[in-house]
């Protein structure tokens, strides 16, 4: 793409309103002129992400993730800023001038090749499955009752029988062979180096990110013979196991409208509900589902209906399942199939309506374990009673959720005829148990690479300071400003960039322009991060906050210096001489320090 004028950028960012774009991802409540949702970037129960609608910026402050609306497209879905622009103009609907071939491929990312990569594998395998010679396995999704609307929407495919239909199409485009290799597309041939194709006469499953991209593939064998009987892409640089629920991409909205998700196993599972017109499901792919799936989950909705097989190892799975979701503060619920069915195969018999009472009996974990406990015990003696009742303690425990356990217990106590006091007591025990343990396993405190960076952090946040005051502040703020700083104040070379901009500005114009200034910084993201924290933040005293990042990097810089020469005095300590002077200019260091913390607490300026 060639250079965007600053004026096509600022067209594109006035048309979004940030929280309307974030809003696709991330779960957001009104809280106060702000929104508030749980931080896309890193897993936390309580929501430190904050969006700013009259600031059009973000900021997490549990991570340290923010900046504007390019900022965000570049972090969450991993693009240049030339293709985070790129989409935000799709988004907004405004036409951006066409590219040059040659200076896109130059100007894409990494990780933007390895989703071309699979953008072009996707699109073999889906055209395989709509070619004639190929009919049989287009007919295998059909009569498995998936119609093509379906079939297209999940990009449903087929890899071909032959070991080399996907790496001769690799070639065509000029694929980087090794970057495919990594993708899982393709491996070395187990008789020669050369390389033929991972996935053969198998259909095809593509797994999307959240912002619809592809990122690696499942496939299901077509032969008894083939093992696995589903072979799925190996971890990658865009594909982390664990981190990905398949059909969320295309569950989002629906999930967000109905306030609850369905959470299924298999791929097919999924594909009959969407069929049948249930739309807010996702499916874990036969997995253990993470604590990070939970919580990626919680972003959308606090509610899940887990719909698993009926059989022994899918009633086991849900109740897994049910309490991992409930340990990561959603609310689980597990509705119980026949034995001998499964989402799947229940409804390929059968209409959503014959499904519907089985969606209605949800039960919450706890009640689902003590039904089953009777159902597999139906005369336990006390030895049992009492070691399932340990068991469901500890479960209890595990939540970590003091509520839940107020309501759970009076439940436990109801349905299983227990005194709720002899258990409330008992579960206290359990607790006191559990502290001391943890308590002893507590290893000894160690000097973290974070606290170790302290210096550096705060030297860091003080720049960022001064920089925002220099763009945001006043007159009297930025002229103080100007008169205390010096460019070996700073340490940051991203900010030194940003300092020496201000004072082209100043010099030949005689003001700041702010919004000039950081159009040079649209892909500075770790620019953007730090002045989107401040820009949150409210200062009743700008002047003073002034002071105060000048007082810190004044003070950084000599103790710095006076580290120095602490150096040079150990290693010259063979020379009395270059001793007495470091020793001397050391002194003279110190004092320099004694003399601006007094002055500083005396609120004293020399301005």
């Amino acid at each position: 793409m060639g250079k965007i004028s600053p004026l096509k950028i600022d067209e594109i960012r006035g048309a979004i309103n940030i929280v309307h774009y974030i809003s696709q991802f991330v779960s957001l409540k009104k809280a106060g002129q702000n929104f508030k949702g749980l931080c896309p970037f890193h897993t936390e129960k309580t929501p430190s992400f904050i969006v700013s609608p009259s600031k059009q910026i973000f900021h997490c402050f549990g991570c340290g993730k923010g900046g504007n609306l390019f900022t965000f497209i570049m972090e969450y879905e991993k693009l240049s800023f030339i293709e985070a622009l790129r989409r935000a103009a799709d988004f907004a609907g405004i036409p951006l001038p066409e590219e040059d071939l040659q200076t896109q491929i130059k100007e894409r990312t990494y990780f933007e090749k390895l989703y071309q990569i699979n953008e072009i594998a996707a699109k073999f395998f889906e055209e395989n499955l709509f070619k004639k010679e190929n009919r049989n396995w287009l007919q295998y999704f059909k009569k498995r009752g998936l119609s093509e609307k379906t079939i297209r929407k999940f990009q449903l495919g087929y890899a071909p029988d032959a070991k080399t239909a996907l790496l001769d199409v690799l070639k065509k485009n000029s694929v980087d062979l090794a970057e495919a290799e990594k993708l899982g597309l393709i491996n070395r041939s187990y008789y020669s180096e050369s390389f033929i194709d991972k996935f053969r006469h198998r259909v095809m499953f593509p797994f999307h990110n959240l912002s619809g991209k592809i990122i690696g593939f499942g496939g299901r064998q077509l032969r008894e013979e083939q093992q696995p009987k589903y072979l799925n892409s190996p971890e990658s640089p865009i594909y982390k196991k664990g981190s990905i629920l398949y059909g969320l991409y295309q569950a989002i909205n629906r999930i967000r409208e109905e306030d609850y998700v369905i959470l299924v196993e298999g791929y097919f599972d999924l594909l009959q509900l969407v069929e049948h017109g249930q739309t807010n499901v996702v499916a874990s792919s036969g997995t253990a589902l993470t604590d990070y799936q939970a919580r990626l989950l919680g972003r959308y909705t606090q509610k899940v209906l887990l719909l698993y097989d009926g059989d022994a190892a899918g009633r086991k799975a849900a109740l897994r399942n049910g309490y991992i979701l409930e340990k990561n503060g959603l609310n689980a619920y597990i509705a119980v199939l026949p034995a001998d069915e499964d989402p799947d195969s229940f409804l390929s018999k059968n209409d959503l309506k014959e499904l519907e009472p089985y969606l209605k009996s949800q039960l919450t974990p706890i009640e689902f374990e003590i039904n089953s406990f009777f159902e597999e015990n139906p005369k336990p003696s006390l030895q049992d009673k009492n070691q399932f009742v340990m068991q469901l303690l500890e479960n209890l425990l595990e939540l970590n959720d003091p509520l839940k356990t107020g309501l759970y217990l009076p439940l436990i106590s109801d349905l299983l005829q227990i005194n709720e006091a002899l258990l409330i007591e008992q579960y206290r025990k359990l607790e006191k148990r559990r502290r001391r343990w943890s308590k002893k396993e507590e290893p000894e405190a160690e000097i973290t690479p974070e606290k170790e960076d302290r210096f550096h952090r705060g030297q860091y946040l003080a720049e960022a300071g001064v920089v925002y005051l220099l763009l945001n502040g006043d007159e009297k703020v930025r002229n103080f400003l100007v008169s205390q700083l010096s460019y070996d104040m700073f340490e940051t070379p991203s900010f030194i960039e940003v300092y020496e901009a201000i004072v082209t500005e100043l010099e030949e114009r005689g003001i700041v322009d702010a919004k000039s200034v950081m159009l040079q910084f649209e892909e500075a993201v770790d620019v953007q991060a730090a002045l989107s924290a401040l820009d949150l933040m409210e200062f009743n005293d700008p002047f003073k906050f002034a002071r105060d990042c000048i007082f810190q990097l004044k003070k950084w810089s000599l103790e710095k210096k006076a580290q120095e020469f602490q150096e040079l005095i150990r290693s010259d300590h063979e020379s009395q001489d270059a001793v007495a002077h470091y020793t001397m200019e050391l002194m003279r260091v110190r004092k320099e320090i004694n003399v601006l913390i007094k002055t500083h607490r005396q609120g004293d300026v020399e301005f």
